[in-house]
């Protein structure tokens, strides 16, 4: 069962008519400024991938045709490098928050024949985290507890505090050591950082055992790949899906992967085998093209059977995402958020399936209204279609 129902979502946003855009910038509520400004062309992009997400927007009625200057001072509080941002979109008086981070780039534009503005790029917590870069051993004996002290520094309680980060949902990673040193300590078992900024590192543990590190709305996840199991929403052409192409391809995909490494001190080798066992045909065509074919994965990071075993899963779950891909455009609903999975149906077979959406593109205009645009990947054919393909 879905999280959300279309029809109880048409109830509370009244048919999906007339849009509304809340922007909080450092508190402030952006529609209460008395100086007549207005925001415009939002658009906001949210992913589960290893990317920052991102939010811009333009402000309007910040020039003055009589100086032909900017109106800066009264337009300071909605545009200063490092202030908070938080985006909620829905309709007349229902919106969700979708978005916070904080402000990275304001550009001043001034074109002929245009309305003058200033347009805003925010990121979220992924912005900071990519700035720094040094080297460090930390006191953590796992990289997920390395994950969760590097989040725990004070270089992010500010971002804490103006609620950029809300919370964080760090899951443990193998390798945490049953019986953990007490008190903790910095020692040869534990995990260190080699000329690299957070951001690097946390992406670098996320791909060492097949997770995901994202944020949603201020929510830092570090987790297992494809954690986000639940169905969040079935959509079909009348209900909320106004275009779609779903694609199925099997170029690159084969039969067997495999992980290698030496274990130098033993001088022997590494391996883990993984086989390629999900749906793709009926019929013995596809199946034929890709069986007995094979591709070898020379890393030589890993250092242990386990961290082998971890590493195939992480390739062949990389490969097999490649099978089927979507690319949709819906009414805007701000219930959809990249990490959860979107059913298509009414569509006949092959095109139902459950995806993954690893990318949302919400956007306002005044042209096209609320729109949102999604991205997901597919492992395999769904039993449902029939593998008809």
């Amino acid at each position: 069962m879905a999280t959300y129902n279309y029809a109880d979502l048409k109830t509370k946003y009244d048919s999906f008519q007339h849009p509304i855009i809340v922007l909080t910038v450092n508190g402030k509520d952006f529609a209460k400024n008395k100086e007549g400004f207005i925001v415009s062309d939002i658009e906001v992009e949210l992913t589960s991938g290893y990317e920052a997400s991102i939010a811009a927007f333009t402000l309007y009625n910040v020039f003055d045709k009589d100086t032909s200057a900017f109106t800066i001072d009264t337009a300071k509080p909605y545009i200063l490098l490092g202030s908070s941002v938080e985006i909620a979109l829905g309709y007349e008086k229902q919106a969700r928050s979708i978005f916070c981070g904080f402000i990275s780039r304001v550009n001043f534009v001034y074109e002929a024949g245009d309305m003058p503005g200033i347009r805003i790029t925010a990121m979220d917590a992924k912005g900071l985290m990519m700035a720094n870069n040094y080297s460090r051993q930390l006191t953590a004996t796992s990289y997920g507890e390395a994950v969760r002290e590097i989040l725990n520094k004070n270089a992010y309680a500010r971002m804490t505090n103006q609620q950029i980060i809300r919370s964080l949902n760090i899951s443990d990673t193998p390798d945490k050591p049953l019986t953990p040193p007490s008190p903790p300590r910095a020692s040869d078992r534990t995990i260190e950082m080699v000329a690299e900024s957070d951001y690097e590192f946390v992406v670098k543990a996320a791909k060492k055992y097949n997770y995901e590190f994202f944020t949603e709305c201020g929510d830092v996840y570090f987790r297992k790949a494809k954690a986000g199991s639940e169905v969040m929403l079935e959509m079909g052409p009348a209900e909320g899906l106004r275009s779609f192409d779903v694609e199925y391809d099997i170029t690159g995909l084969v039969e067997t992967i495999q992980a290698r490494s030496t274990d130098v001190g033993k001088a022997r080798l590494i391996q883990a085998k993984r086989k390629f066992s999900n749906k793709i045909s009926i019929g013995n065509k596809a199946a034929a093209y890709i069986k007995k074919t094979e591709k070898v994965y020379l890393d030589a990071t890993v250092t242990s059977q386990e961290e082998a075993d971890y590493r195939v899963q992480s390739l062949m779950e990389e490969m097999s995402y490649r099978f089927g891909s979507l690319e949709c455009d819906c009414i805007g609903m701000p219930e959809l958020l990249p990490g959860k999975l979107l059913r298509l149906k009414s569509l006949g077979c092959p095109p139902e399936n459950e995806f993954y959406i690893v990318r949302a593109v919400h956007k306002i205009s005044d042209d096209r209204g609320y729109e949102t645009k999604l991205y997901g990947k597919a492992a395999s054919i769904s039993p449902a279609t029939g593998g008809l393909l």
